[in-house]
């Protein structure tokens, strides 16, 4: 016979995260098991596994707790503009790791050949460092942002403003920085 409930060890086990997660998720809202012993227990049924199923692949696309709680809360969101974002958003990461790769390679070339080194590669190692340090947005992944940004509720989009105006100075800091080093 097919299982019907799982207990919070077992399904803390069967799926790969601890009991604390589980509590966590439940204390905040996330995901509340749908039954309960008579001693007060948690039960959770296959609704609850796909629940967890869908906040694990969410939290691995890289959406913070309340963003993924947002998300199942509203089931308007559209899931093919964060995961094209979140794919866009690690293609741009690649990108600059083999970015760093390249000026690393280069570099390593010059020392093994005992060749000078000049500022301005040094200086294109250190960027491509601090860009991968930060998590660099492009200026077309932050728009892709602010049209996600089109989908949220007031309260939400009130606090993507705030995570948005620390991108976009800290996007102006670096843009400045570069073309200070281009003078």
């Amino acid at each position: 016979m097919q299982q019907t409930t799982w207990k919070i060890g077992e399904l803390a086990r069967q799926s790969g995260i601890t009991v604390r997660t589980l509590h966590h998720y439940h204390q905040i809202g996330l995901l509340t098991p749908s039954e309960f012993t008579e001693a007060g227990h948690r039960l959770y049924t296959k609704m609850d596994l796909m629940k967890l199923q869908q906040i694990l692949s969410l939290k691995q696309m890289g959406l913070s707790l309340e963003e993924i709680h947002n998300f199942l809360e509203n089931p308007g969101s559209n899931l093919m503009l964060i995961v094209q974002t979140r794919l866009e958003s690690i293609n741009e990461q690649i990108k600059l790791k083999i970015r760093l790769r390249d000026e690393l390679e280069q570099l390593q070339t010059l020392l093994l050949s005992n060749q000078d080194i000049g500022v301005d590669q040094l200086l294109n190692i250190l960027e491509a460092i601090r860009m991968n340090e930060r998590n660099y947005l492009t200026p077309d992944l932050i728009e892709k942002l602010k049209t996600f940004q089109t989908s949220l509720t007031e309260e939400q989009k009130s606090r993507m403003r705030e995570k948005l105006s620390l991108v976009e100075e800290t996007q102006m800091q670096a843009l400045k920085k570069m073309v200070l080093k281009e003078r």
